[in-house]
């Protein structure tokens, strides 16, 4: 793929991951202090906010375009890319999740509601049905909660991947401090989700996998209780400001 052509999908899908991320940070946060309709939890409901802005069909189309652009990317170089099989793995996992998200989008902008989520579903019972199924989803599992304590460790040690230098001292350090914040929210909902994939590949369930809104639904469910999933949720809206941040700032993505 060229170099200019990559750099720009990259960047595209930043800012649409971003945007989708904010949004999801303010609904939740929403039905966790304000109990809002349980329609509005997780990521349809973040896209669905999108779609309700002024000159929303256009905001919700820029998203699908991004997250479909940055999947392609990320499947692509898992398949021809020449990094270790464990990036690969990831950059695989990462794809297929933004490839989701984006068809959802893209169901939500097309108004075809209907029957997403009996796919998925019907997709992972066959999933575990078949003698590898269950092998193959511990592995994703695995990979997810990898992914959400690497996030983890890049939050709590602040190793952000912009360039500071470029900012007013004082925008930098907030910046870095919502990076964060938003890595480490994120990381804790990554490995949540990681966990709930393990456990329907062990019980051969696939009701037990959750989305985000229901990883989020299960923190408030817990003795933490709704203040603590209001505190992630804005971590991930702050995880949001990230990509933005990295969209205009990365040296290299």
């Amino acid at each position: 793929m060229a170099p200019v052509l990559r750099n720009f999908a990259v960047r595209f899908g930043l800012g649409a991951v971003g945007a989708v991320y904010v949004a999801l940070g303010i609904v939740s946060a929403r039905v966790a202090l304000l109990g809002a309709r349980s329609r509005d939890q997780g990521m349809p409901g973040a896209l669905r906010l999108l779609l309700e802005q002024p000159k929303g069909v256009w905001i919700l189309g820029a998203v699908v375009a991004g997250l479909a652009a940055i999947a392609l990317v990320h499947c692509f170089e898992a398949v021809t890319g020449s990094r270790s099989a464990v990036v690969r793995i990831g950059l695989a996992v990462s794809g297929i999740g933004y490839g989701t998200l984006a068809w959802t989008a893209g169901r939500l902008l097309f108004h075809l509601r209907k029957g997403g989520g009996s796919l998925e579903r019907a997709g992972l019972a066959w999933l575990l049905g078949e003698a590898w199924g269950p092998a193959v989803l511990e592995i994703v599992g695995t990979a997810v909660a990898a992914g959400g304590l690497w996030e983890l460790y890049r939050g709590a040690l602040g190793r952000l991947a912009f360039r500071r230098d470029l900012l007013p001292r004082i925008l930098a350090r907030l910046l870095a401090g919502l990076s964060r914040f938003g890595l480490v929210a994120r990381g804790l909902v990554l490995c949540a989700l990681g966990y709930f994939l393990v456990r329907a590949a062990e019980d051969l369930d696939p009701a037990r996998v959750q989305t985000m809104g229901g990883t989020l639904r299960t923190f408030s469910q817990t003795a933490l209780g709704p203040l603590f999933t209001a505190v992630v949720a804005f971590g991930l809206a702050a995880y949001g400001v990230h990509m933005w941040t990295l969209m205009l700032l990365k040296r290299r993505v």
